[in-house]
């Protein structure tokens, strides 16, 4: 973790340094002002997350607009069983959906040289998740006990202030690097539990044993910061 943060933040320091530097010797106080591509395409990954995909459009030279896209986890499905004892076992069917795509809408403005400042409005996407458990035993007849919890989480919604750093070289490259800060919303969480009463004798142990674990903490409202280092493409 900490080696990954000082790669990232000793790029971004050379980068920064060097345009500056480069700027400072090269333009003379009357040079006219930056004349940048109209589209912005750029790739990069934010820290501890996957490639984040920026599609921006300049509405002025200075003003850019656009959207960008992060895929998140792919849906998982899974069957296993455990024993508990000579006779009784238990079988699982595990399903899980797509989640934490990450859509964003995104403003950027320019307002020192290659400097600008950003705002950005995403949405995470939630998921649904669902456990089918079949206690079986076998005493004096096969006894088959089924139990199902499905879970239900919201999507997020984000909004990330920024600043960054973004040049053209070469006509057709492009190298940033960004700073964000901001927050992300808590989620609605909904479980919904199916099973026999009579079979099992009142309420099972699997909602009995959930009363003492709260994991509603996990989608409470949070703070995000991001740091990325991209690169891409202008025409």
């Amino acid at each position: 973790m900490k080696k990954v943060l000082k790669t990232i933040v000793l790029l971004t320091s050379f980068i920064l340094i060097s345009s500056i530097d480069t700027n400072a010797q090269s333009k003379p106080d009357s040079e006219e002002p930056i004349n940048r591509k109209k589209i912005h395409i750029y790739f990069g990954p934010s820290l501890y997350s996957k490639v984040t995909t920026n599609f921006l459009y300049g509405v002025t030279n200075n003003l850019y607009l656009g959207v960008s896209f992060r895929p998140g986890e792919k849906a998982d499905s899974n069957e296993f069983f455990g024993l508990i004892g000579s006779r009784e076992f238990e079988i699982f069917d595990y399903k899980k959906s797509n989640f934490n795509n990450f859509f964003n809408l995104k403003s950027q403005y320019f307002f020192l040289g290659n400097f600008y400042t950003s705002l950005d409005l995403g949405i995470l996407t939630g998921f649904e998740e669902k456990i089918t458990k079949y206690s079986i035993t076998q005493v004096n007849n096969l006894e088959i006990l089924p139990f199902t919890k499905t879970t239900f989480v919201s999507d997020r919604y984000s909004m990330l202030l920024g600043i960054g750093y973004r040049k053209e070289i070469f006509e057709h490259i492009l190298l940033g690097s960004e700073f964000q800060y901001g927050i992300l919303s808590a989620a609605k969480v909904n479980k919904h539990y199916s099973f026999n009463p009579t079979a099992y004798n009142g309420l099972p142990n699997d909602i009995i044993s959930e009363q003492f674990y709260d994991d509603s903490y996990d989608y409470k409202t949070r703070r995000l910061m991001r740091i990325s280092i991209y690169a891409g493409i202008a025409f």
